[in-house]
């Protein structure tokens, strides 16, 4: 009997996905929900029975019942091929029929198994087709961008993400869900401050960092506590002092933020003030809490940061040096690690020097004019100044959609006395 049923079933995803009538074909996945529920140990065959290109709002619909019967006898590898097919393979044009929350929610599960499995590679590629095929314009942010982040992260490969993540962000696709919305928001801009970091786009994480941090709030999120612990290391890397947040930040985060992270702070105080023993000290004793936090990589860094700073600095005082003397003088060991340090800054063109191998005296020199770079430069301003426009261009498409909205007038008009009201966004969790 119930093989009869799952047979009616497959006949009417078929018939009403060919002939376009979603509504009804809703309408008889809904009825038959227990049905499918049931029997869900023969859902495989019945998805085998389907063709995801020309049934894809059926497929993922016996998916998602599939994923439901999370059973400890659920057969994961199967799990992921189709899931694999699914994404890869939909049909664009059905994907509004399917619901996007129940969609975020698959795409989360499975990305958190193969990351539990250490499969987390097999899911990048199946993510970047489907990202491509729900997006309306390559600047609209998703719910699934979040995931292809964490995935290139757990799986140690950040090339493909990249791209994704150099484009601005203009816009988003809502998962219906205004708690689901903000976490993945937060989670984005969290995760891709992560990869940034990694590959030591130093500027871009700070940016990325700060996007969450300064993010409205009415209750403070862990996500927002853990991207303000990295964006002070990260100043430190890009300013060499902490960088107050902007004045739009939320009082929640400027009154509670710097009295929960005194460690950092005092970390951040003694970098800003060049002084290599203090900073080493402050390391030391706040060594255990960065650890736990998993930021001691990232401080040991800001040591190694700040030893770059103040070989720059001498630059500007001297002329000419000995390396013993920059030894002292930016607390090296002794004067081989200090012309290491020095041969390294020229060979990466952070300082422009020359060593005299007669008598060791190091001479500084001006940076030399370059045709070449001065040509880069000029075409990265024209680059920069196109998006400024283009940037422009939406900002006032955007106000303008804005001043004829009926619910932002009405929001408007109930608080004119004083600023519209913060959003409110939850705490969120994540691995």
């Amino acid at each position: 009997m119930a093989t009869n049923n799952l047979s009616n079933i497959s006949s009417d995803i078929r018939e009403l996905s060919e002939s376009g009538n979603f509504g009804a074909l809703k309408e008889k996945l809904q009825i038959a929900k227990p049905t499918l529920t049931e029997d869900h140990f023969n859902l495989d065959a019945l998805l085998a029975d389907l063709d995801v290109s020309r049934h894809s709002y059926g497929y993922f619909y016996l998916l998602h019942i599939k994923l439901m019967k999370n059973t400890a006898s659920m057969n994961w590898d199967s799990l992921f091929v189709q899931g694999k097919n699914f994404l890869t393979h939909c049909c664009k044009e059905q994907l509004p029929y399917c619901d996007i929350l129940l969609v975020t929610q698959f795409i989360g599960r499975m990305v958190d198994k193969l990351i539990e499995r250490g499969q987390a590679i097999r899911g990048i590629l199946p993510l970047i087709a489907f990202i491509r095929k729900i997006q309306n314009s390559p600047d609209e942010l998703t719910p699934i961008h979040c995931n292809l982040a964490k995935l290139c992260l757990a799986a140690k490969c950040l090339k493909p993400v990249v791209p994704f993540l150099d484009v601005d962000i203009t816009s988003l696709l809502s998962s219906l869900d205004p708690f689901v919305d903000t976490e993945r928001f937060l989670l984005y801009f969290y995760y891709g401050g992560m990869v940034y970091a990694a590959i030591k786009k130093w500027e871009l994480a700070l940016f990325y960092f700060e996007v969450v941090t300064t993010t409205p709030c009415h209750v403070l999120s862990r996500i927002m506590i853990e991207a303000y612990k990295k964006y002070i290391l990260i100043s430190l890397l890009v300013r060499g002092k902490y960088v107050p947040l902007p004045s739009y930040t939320s009082h929640l985060v400027n009154n509670n933020f710097k009295a929960m992270f005194k460690s950092y702070h005092d970390f951040a105080n003694a970098y800003a003030k060049n002084d290599a023993p203090k900073v080493l000290e402050s390391l030391n004793k706040n060594r255990e809490t960065m650890i736990e936090d998993s930021n001691y990589g990232l401080a040991k860094q800001c040591i190694q940061s700040l030893t770059r700073r103040n070989i720059l600095r001498l630059t500007k005082t001297f002329l000419t040096l000995s390396p013993a003397d920059m030894a002292d003088r930016v607390h090296l060991v002794n004067a081989n690690e200090a012309e290491l340090r020095l041969l390294r800054m020229i060979e990466e063109k952070d300082i422009f020097a020359t060593i005299n191998q007669q008598d060791g005296m190091i001479s500084f020199h001006d940076t030399p004019q370059d045709l070449g770079t001065s040509v880069s430069m000029l075409k990265d301003l024209e680059d920069n100044m196109a998006k400024c426009i283009n940037l422009d261009e939406r900002m006032q498409l955007m106000n303008h959609s804005l001043a004829v909205d009926k619910s932002f007038i009405r929001k408007t008009m109930r608080n004119h006395s004083g600023g519209l009201e913060e959003t409110s966004f939850t705490d969120g969790h994540f691995n």
